[in-house]
């Protein structure tokens, strides 16, 4: 099994480029199922995640390569209705994205349901309510979802029960081909959601987001466009949070600060310095943070995908916090390994309760992606070895993390097998 091994209680100085966003990247490549043409997209991180994704496209018939390392050319035009790749679907919860994407194309879709981090239920309601009203039949049986539209999807008014990501991003997809003008309200207005508008309408959709309400008037084709991906906002606050565990002075390079403007202003009240410049964060921690509480909510606002490395950070604060998950209210699988650690931490209902902790080194399992990045910070600050396993977690969505936290003098290394 491979596994981190992490010596921690060293303090974090240097410099980390900031890369793609995966959350972007991810719906971005399943929409050049949209178009029958090359299309060059740059700034794609290199994770799990993305690979899987890349798989399904090519065994689905299309052609695609990474023309260098973060530069992906894709053309999907020899793709056929049949959803292939099975296996990796079940693997990914933005294989999801085919949904909207065949639909739109194809007029139907057929794929087992998305896999991706365990952390709760994620239903999908949201998705076919959307589907549904643009003019789809929707099934679901026995582990299987059949999307299907007897004639040209129309235009729709479709009013969101809940703010969801991934139904905001599905039915913009499904939309692109609709007769008319298709409003969508109470969407998420996360920056991927943005990012996605963005790379469609270079490539000739016309889609206007006021707010959390989306205008999506239907076009007859989408063209070859070449497009940059947004830089991932979790990654930059990640490391954020290890550098606050650990203390230390880092520069981030690569970033849009607007995206995170409101979680590094709570940051800022527990005592770190930032400094923001053109597309950079510095950000320096000379002593123990003081603690704070937050409630995960959509975006602008804290992010449900911060959670658990901030539950760590807070176990190294002078008086801990509260976090509150109002997004995946069962988000807790981490709080038993962070106990392993001596962490003084209680989950009571959708809320957790951090008080400051002496933490010792130990062998951990992450159970998904952000629990995984949490692990990573608890065992970064603390003295003494720790072993993380399942690290396949961790690399779906972090690109190189182990040589960037190894670049600011993080002792980590991946091991390869049970050694």
């Amino acid at each position: 099994m491979d596994h981190l091994i992490i010596d921690g209680g060293c303090a974090l100085n240097g410099e980390i480029n900031i890369g793609g966003m995966k959350n972007s990247a991810l719906p971005i490549i399943f929409a050049t199922l949209l178009i029958e043409e090359e299309c060059i997209i740059y700034n794609v991180p290199i994770v799990s995640d993305v690979i899987n994704s890349v798989e399904i496209l090519k065994k689905m018939g299309a052609s695609a390569e990474f023309v260098d390392k973060n530069t992906l050319k894709i053309n999907t035009k020899s793709v056929g209705n049949e959803i292939r790749g099975y296996d990796l679907i079940s693997k990914m919860r933005a294989s999801s994205y085919l949904m909207g994407a065949m639909l739109a194309r194809f007029g139907e879709a057929r794929l087992p349901m998305p896999g991706g981090c365990n952390f709760g239920v994620r239903p999908i309601e949201q998705h076919l309510k959307g589907f549904s009203l643009l003019g789809a039949d929707t099934n679901e049986e026995n582990d299987f979802i059949e999307i299907k539209a007897s004639k040209k999807l129309k235009s729709a008014k479709i009013v969101l029960d809940k703010i969801s990501v991934g139904a905001t991003i599905n039915i913009v997809l499904a939309s692109i081909f609709t007769e008319g003008v298709t409003v969508i309200e109470n969407v998420a207005i996360e920056p991927h959601v943005d990012d996605l508008i963005c790379f469609l309408n270079i490539a000739g959709a016309k889609i206007i987001r006021v707010g959390r309400k989306i205008y999506s008037e239907g076009v007859n084709k989408l063209h070859s466009v070449q497009y940059k991906i947004f830089p991932d906002m979790i990654e930059s606050l990640t490391y954020m949070t290890f550098v606050g565990a650990c203390t230390g002075d880092i520069n981030l390079t690569g970033i849009n600060f607007e995206h995170i403007r409101y979680v590094t202003s709570l940051f800022s009240k527990m005592g770190f310095q930032i400094d923001s410049f053109y597309d950079e964060v510095r950000v320096k921690v000379k002593k123990k943070p003081l603690g704070i509480s937050v409630e995960t909510e959509p975006y602008p606002y804290f992010p449900t995908d911060l959670h658990p490395q901030f539950a760590s950070l807070l176990c190294f604060t002078t008086n801990g916090g509260i976090i509150k998950e109002n997004i995946f209210p069962t988000r807790f699988a981490y709080v038993n390994e962070l106990i392993k650690m001596g962490a003084n931490i209680k989950n009571i209902n959708n809320s957790v309760y951090i008080y400051p902790s002496a933490l010792q080194g130990a062998c951990l399992d992450a159970t998904d992606l952000r629990a995984g990045a949490g692990l990573v910070c608890a065992a970064l600050g603390t003295e003494g070895k720790s072993r993380i396993n399942n690290v396949n977690y961790i690399v779906r969505g972090y690109e190189n993390l182990v040589g960037k936290v190894s670049s600011i003098g993080g002792k980590i290394k991946l091991i390869k097998g049970d050694n």
